[in-house]
């Protein structure tokens, strides 16, 4: 083996160990009782990046442009993150934290498309999906059982909300877990052209059982607002549009249909309470309730361009990562205010949001533009707009990557790693493939092209 396919070969490994350090951490963590286990990818991740950037040779015109445009935006990012902090003087652990929380996943996405595109390293990397896949599910199905039987402890939690899977034991690992499974059976079903067909339906069936055992119900509200916003992409292309729309129409009726009719999906109904979503209504006070106070903080109008700073509002960070790793973080200079402990408070006093964090005030872009201001909410959408640019190749893709952005509006799962490192792989590994698929398509264009001049 020459040593150049040994570093090519070194490199994917170097993606795989990125992958499993994080979407793994949290059950290793928990197994082993070793919290500090989930913040070792914070040193891997960037780690990682700079050895594939130094160490592979593209040539690929798309690779290099693409890795040039996240580069930038990486680094813009990072001087808005740091600014932010400066200004409103957090502690510089709080600007290396917050910005490996939003820009880590570009980082492994940048490393991905670093590395060849051969099939050999697809392969490689389409094994580890499908057993993480699986993993992550039976752990789930099983700590659902165990759960509600007594036999297993989640740290409060009951078997719906304590089903992580390999998330367990998080707040939200039931929500993440089940979202790993959808965000699967979406990719299986668009890029297994040579799968059988009954195998698509048991991964389908597989994910939405899922998705109702773990009590998901946003899930099935952001896919849906993700579908709505693709169909008005797509408005351009109107036989795409009609497809579209026919297809969320009829999944609507199947829905509304099962709610009221089908007792797994009555729970579904719990939002259709109009006098929630009133001018009044107690849906719009509870989602906006640290919006209200972030801007009550406000003592400058250089406060809406940088924020009050990293881990200073609602940001994951700033609601309960600082808290919770208080004894490692505060020695290294944390800063923080009771923002978001007041938030978190305010969550668990109100019924409406400690019954579903649908109404839940610490959400992603809230906790980004309190952290960091429009800048830094300008910064995210520029990475967010590459990703589509570059990743976006197909409608599966398209509806993958606006449903982070919907989700966003409801919890933080932006800044969780897990979620983001996993939808990162997909979107990377679709890519891969998508670019073997374009040069076999060139290579056998070039031949028909050739072969039939040869032959004269």
């Amino acid at each position: 083996m020459s040593i150049k396919n040994k570093g090519h070969i070194t490199n994917s490994l170097l993606i795989i160990l990125i992958f499993c350090s994080i979407f793994y951490s949290r059950i290793l963590a928990t197994t082993i009782r070793f919290s500090l286990l989930n913040l070792l990818h914070f040193g891997l991740v960037p780690a990682v990046c700079v050895i594939t950037l130094t160490t592979t040779r593209i040539k690929n015109e798309k690779q290099i442009s693409l890795c040039f445009s996240f580069l930038v935006g990486l680094l813009v990012l990072f001087g808005v993150t740091l600014t932010s902090a400066l200004w409103n003087n957090a502690g510089l652990i709080n600007a290396i934290v917050s910005f490996m929380m939003l820009g880590e996943p570009y980082m492994f996405l940048l490393a991905m498309t670093c590395i060849p595109i051969t099939d050999q390293i697809v392969r490689k990397m389409k094994k580890l999906l499908y057993w993480s896949v699986l993993i992550n599910f039976l752990l789930a199905a099983a700590q659902k059982i165990l759960i509600d039987s007594g036999k297993l402890y989640a740290g409060g939690l009951d078997g719906t909300d304590g089903c992580g899977g390999v998330f367990f034991v998080s707040g939200a690992g039931n929500y993440i877990s089940a979202t790993v499974s959808i965000v699967f059976a979406l990719y299986f079903w668009a890029s297994g052209k040579n799968k059988p067909l009954w195998l698509k339906i048991v991964i389908a069936m597989a994910a939405i059982w899922h998705l109702l055992f773990s009590d998901s119900k946003q899930l099935v509200l952001a896919y849906g607002v993700a579908w709505g916003l693709l169909i008005l992409l797509n408005s351009k292309n109107i036989v795409k549009t009609l497809k579209l729309v026919l297809g969320l129409v009829l999944i609507v009726f199947i829905g509304v249909w099962g709610a009221t009719n089908v007792e797994a999906l009555k729970a579904y109904t719990s939002w259709a309470r109009p006098e929630l979503y009133g001018s009044d209504g107690l849906a719009w006070y509870a989602k906006f309730y640290s919006i209200r106070t972030i801007l009550a903080h406000f003592q400058s109008p250089l406060n809406w361009l940088l924020g009050l700073g990293p881990g200073h509002t609602v940001s994951r960070l700033g609601a309960w990562f600082l808290r919770d790793y208080a004894a490692l973080l505060g020695p290294l200079g944390a800063t923080t205010t009771g923002i978001g402990q007041d938030s978190m408070d305010f969550v668990a006093g109100f019924w409406l949001t400690s019954g579903s964090s649908l109404f839940s005030p610490i959400f992603g872009w809230s906790g980004i533009w309190g952290d960091l201001g429009l800048l830094g909410l300008g910064a995210y959408f520029y990475l967010a707009f590459l990703t589509w640019r570059f990743f976006g190749w197909n409608d599966i893709a398209k509806v993958t990557i606006l449903s982070v952005f919907v989700i966003g509006c409801i919890f933080t799962q932006m800044e969780e790693p897990g979620y983001m490192i996993f939808v990162a792989f997909i979107l990377g590994l679709s890519w891969h493939e998508h670019q073997m698929h374009l040069g076999t398509r060139q290579e056998t264009h070039i031949k028909s092209i050739l072969i039939p001049k040869l032959d004269t």
